[in-house]
């Protein structure tokens, strides 16, 4: 988190956490989508809550310094890209997600559409796709090396892990706890009350933010969620004493091949919930400064400001 992360937007919110809105029940439903048991403790979805908040509040204040910038008072799609700039791998994460957005907006539009709508149809798709085109070209204006447009073949380490993560999961969920777990997977910051997610994140209303920029702050902050529960499985990885990579934790066991029984195979491992200091102490290890080269929580720091957000 930057410095200066927890201060508020404008003088007059005195916290960092609208009372009247949270979101705790849909982030404990993206824990469990990201690996955690099925009922997550309340009190470590209150500090994800917390942290979420804290680094969406700050994105905006940089993505806010962007848009001034370039003489504008509104927070566009542009400006929250330009903070990823410096990450390519998180970058094509994101416009992987906004490609797959819009693809699924214009098969819903084309399966749901009557006869009659044809015209309104088109003409809606077409600013969608000059919408998306401009976010384009704002990457190539941006790409003067040729690195970010250039770099869609990269593996992205992160998020192949969180799918091998989901499989292994999967494998070991009955019928009725695998639609429960599926449910949990689909739960996102977006949807139709795009009025929680600003009051949430603006309580005043001091910042104008675009639709399109309500897309993708939305975005980072399930991205934040999902880093958050990564780091803390790696420090219940540090803790078993377990090595390797951070998936080991949901296989079978560890124990000797020699003394391997058959019939252990089919028992399924107990899942335990995330707790609040396995987080606490995920995100000061991210935090801090002695563990920015060494270390399991190893990050390329381009700078003071960026190397503390978590989803940027």
């Amino acid at each position: 988190m930057s410095e200066g992360s927890g201060q508020k937007l404008s003088s007059n919110c005195h916290g960092f956490k609208s009372e009247s809105v949270n979101y705790l029940y849909e982030i404990q439903q993206m824990m469990h989508g990201f690996g955690d048991c099925s009922e997550p403790l309340i009190d470590s979805a209150r500090i994800v809550e917390d942290i979420v908040l804290r680094q969406m509040r700050s994105i905006v204040k940089d993505a806010f310094e962007v848009a001034k910038q370039r003489g504008s008072n509104t927070v566009n799609a542009e400006d929250f890209i330009f903070l990823l700039r410096k990450d390519t791998v998180k970058l094509q994460r994101l416009i992987k997600y906004l490609d797959l957005k819009e693809f699924k907006s214009s098969i819903y539009k084309v399966t749901n559409s009557e006869p009659t709508d044809k015209l309104s149809d088109i003409k809606q798709m077409e600013e969608s796709k000059k919408s998306k085109k401009l976010w384009e070209t704002f990457l190539e204006t941006l790409d003067t090396t040729g690195e970010i447009c250039n770099n869609k073949t990269s593996v992205d380490d992160v998020k192949y892990n969180r799918c091998v993560r989901a499989e292994i999961m999967s494998k070991n969920l009955d019928e009725a706890r695998y639609i429960d777990y599926s449910k949990a997977r689909n739960v996102s910051f977006v949807n139709r009350h795009r009025h929680k997610f600003s009051d949430w994140i603006i309580p005043n209303g001091d910042v104008s933010i675009s639709k399109q920029g309500y897309v993708i702050l939305s975005y980072f902050a399930y991205e934040t969620v999902a880093q958050i529960i990564d780091l803390a499985f790696l420090v219940r990885q540090d803790q078993n004493k377990i090595y390797g990579d951070a998936l080991d934790r949901l296989k079978i066991s560890y124990c000797n091949p020699q003394t391997f029984k058959t019939h252990q195979q089919s028992k399924s491992s107990i899942m335990k919930p995330i707790s609040p200091s396995e987080i606490n102490e995920a995100v000061r290890r991210y935090w801090s400064a002695q563990l920015d080269v060494t270390g399991p929580f190893h990050r390329w720091c381009f700078g003071k400001r960026h190397s503390k957000l978590l989803a940027c």
